[in-house]
């Protein structure tokens, strides 16, 4: 019985473990879109999906919930969390057009068109700033 639960708690502890490591944390409720921008933007050229989220103020948000959707249909395809200095990434996305949501309680939710294309923009990474809700403008996106 002891050598059973040691087992258990030994695999919750590595299936915990396992996504921290990698820098990435998969909330457990689904992402869903929202789009809150009054005009859409031309999508960011990138050459991968990885960047830093940020208050108005400039400080790095952590734990944000940042979601990749397709931008026909706006299938969910992963959502990360921001590490404590705010930044994300995710692995291995094909060249194509997406959506970046960046999702915090109380703010507006960040909507950022981007384009995946060649590595030649390999130093351009996504710069997300939230910003609250009611203002003239929502929380947004840059290349950087």
């Amino acid at each position: 019985m002891k050598i059973m639960l040691l087992v258990t708690l030994g695999l919750v502890s590595f299936l915990i473990a396992v996504p921290a490591l990698a820098g990435q944390v998969v909330p457990t409720v689904a992402a869903a879109y929202v789009n809150e921008n009054q005009t859409d933007p031309a999508p960011l050229k990138l050459s991968d999906v990885a960047g830093r989220v940020r208050g108005l103020g400039g400080d790095a948000m952590p734990r944000v919930s940042v979601s990749l959707f397709t931008e026909e249909g706006h299938a969910l395809i992963a959502t990360v969390v921001s590490d404590r200095d705010g930044k994300f990434r995710f692995a291995k996305v094909d060249h194509g057009l997406y959506r970046v949501l960046a999702t915090v309680e109380g703010l507006c939710t960040a909507n950022i068109p981007i384009k995946l294309e060649s590595s030649l923009l390999k130093h351009r990474k996504l710069e997300i700033t939230m910003r609250p809700k009611g203002l003239d403008t929502c929380s947004y996106g840059m290349a950087k």
